[in-house]
């Protein structure tokens, strides 16, 4: 038990650290501390001393830092931060019972609860810090129609699904309220997208990349776009070298949106690493276990 506890306060430390360098470094993690934190995790998977614990803790870090590169590669995801829940995942493999909380784990491994509240803490800090500071600074984006119309279609799905939640699956109204906040915040987020993005930006040219930052193509149309592949052809969301490289070679001074200003992951991550952590996953809060398991054995059998 005792290890467990250190476990968990390994795993607050380790999210803190990443944290302070996303904020105070420029969302530049050194590669020393990144590396470290994943040999770190290594050693405390073999304490356990388990050849089934070890195998698994192993197979989860395999699959978070394949899916973790992948998203990366898209543009995504900083590497950083996928090392930071690679780190995590071989420190903490499954998710422990909430020091507060009396949410199921079903045996389910820690980094999931951790992407479920990390993207729910992400949802809705994002709006409340963004869109007050863009009032602040006076940043005009014109909403569109079809924005709109988007916002207003899948505002109505999420309504529906509250009731459903509510009169079906009987979701306490702790889960109703946690709901009700992050559909809160995706509302506003789509409603004002170019808004925040704008916040997010900086217009740089190619002196201005650094490799692994991401280039906003949601603020660039697409025949922007495809001009733009023509003359690079590695131009891509995820800034490379490569890319670097070939726009220094050719000379193209054209400035592009540039994430510089992005809230840093390792923020809305130690937000998730406390609500895991104390509340176990919140998924089986919006929508308990023991309620949406007689419901898929009813489905399964009528299915049958």
């Amino acid at each position: 038990m005792d290890l467990l506890y250190f476990r968990i306060a390994s795993v607050v430390v380790i999210a803190f650290i990443y944290m302070l360098f996303d904020v105070f470094n420029k969302r530049n993690v050194p590669s020393f501390f990144a590396y470290a934190t994943v040999a770190y995790g290594a050693v405390l998977t073999v304490l356990y001393f388990n050849i089934g614990t070890i195998l698994l803790s192993s197979l989860i870090a395999i699959a978070v830092m394949g899916f973790g590169y992948f998203v990366y590669k898209i543009g995504q995801l900083g590497l950083g931060d996928a090392f930071e829940l690679v780190a995590l995942s071989l420190v903490l493999p499954l998710q422990p019972k909430g020091l507060i909380g009396n949410l199921p784990t079903l045996g389910l491994p820690f980094v999931f609860s951790l992407m479920v509240c990390t993207g729910i803490a992400a949802i809705i800090l994002v709006p409340l810090y963004y869109i007050p500071k863009s009032r602040k600074m006076k940043i005009k984006a014109r909403m569109s129609s079809s924005d709109i119309v988007k916002t207003i279609t899948i505002g109505s799905a999420y309504l529906i699904f509250i009731f459903f939640l509510a009169l079906v699956i009987r979701t306490s109204i702790y889960g109703i309220a946690l709901l009700i906040a992050v559909i809160a915040g995706s509302i506003s987020i789509m409603l004002f997208e170019k808004r925040i993005t704008y916040m997010m930006v900086d217009m740089v040219d190619f002196r201005g990349f650094e490799e692994g930052d991401i280039i906003a193509f949601n603020l660039m149309d697409k025949n922007e776009i495809e001009q733009a592949r023509r003359k690079v052809h590695s131009f891509e969301r995820l800034v490379t070298r490569e890319l670097i490289t070939e726009m220094k070679k050719k000379d193209i001074r054209k400035k592009y949106p540039v994430y510089k200003r992005a809230v840093p992951l390792a923020v809305p991550i130690f937000a998730g690493v406390v609500l895991a952590l104390l509340f176990g996953n919140l998924i089986f809060l919006i929508a308990p276990a023991g309620s949406l398991l007689p419901h898929a054995a009813a489905y399964l059998l009528q299915a049958k």
